[in-house]
């Protein structure tokens, strides 16, 4: 079988016990169970993470819809755990939003015990808190290009003031230079004296 995210054939294969030396591509966790492997690669996949579908909207965390992404394409953190996106990644460009696959997973199925019940919980919240500190970073940034607008119109305004002040002092230097040799036409000297040429 092939799958969306590499070139080759995979075949089943099957992990009896946790294996820490390969690990999945999508998830980053180490095979176990019913897997997908392309040998000549060193790429596996567990069977759920193959199975994840490579768009989905889910409604209850994200308006837009989905596309599954991995490796190198994806960017930042997940919007659900915190933690960097270096597996299967549903993300939505729009909006610069990313969920684990796994997190997606957590978060769209019903738990089965006071455990999956409180992940999913902790995860909801992670979510929400993640939305109100960028819509709260957003606004700072909005008010913080505005400060920053306000503070270059004040810088440009005292450049101008000084290139104003400074025209003013070579204008006034320039009407001294010439009131001087005007003056030193006239009369010789700052004495009291005058001494007038013919």
């Amino acid at each position: 079988m092939k799958h969306f995210s590499h070139p080759h054939e995979m075949q089943v294969i099957e992990v009896p016990s946790e294996n820490k030396q390969q690990i999945c591509f999508g998830c980053n966790l180490p095979l176990f169970g019913s897997c997908y492997s392309c040998s000549p690669c060193s790429f596996y996949l567990h069977k759920f993470c193959f199975e994840f579908p490579q768009s989905a909207q889910f409604k209850s965390q994200h308006k837009h819809n989905l596309a599954l992404l991995y490796p190198p394409y994806i960017q930042g953190g997940c919007e659900a755990c915190g933690e960097f996106c270096n597996g299967f990644t549903y993300n939505c460009s729009k909006c610069k939003f990313n969920l684990h696959a796994n997190c997606a997973s957590l978060l769209e199925t019903e738990p089965r015990n006071d455990r999956e019940r409180y992940i999913g919980m902790f995860l909801r919240h992670k979510i929400s808190e993640q939305k109100k500190t960028k819509a709260e970073l957003g606004l700072m940034k909005a008010k913080n290009q505005h400060y920053e607008t306000e503070q270059a119109r004040i810088r440009q305004m005292r450049m101008e003031s000084d290139l104003q002040r400074r025209r003013q002092n070579l204008y006034n230097q320039q009407l001294n230079s010439m009131s001087d040799s005007i003056n030193f036409m006239g009369q010789i000297g700052t004495s009291n004296y005058t001494y007038r040429y013919y």
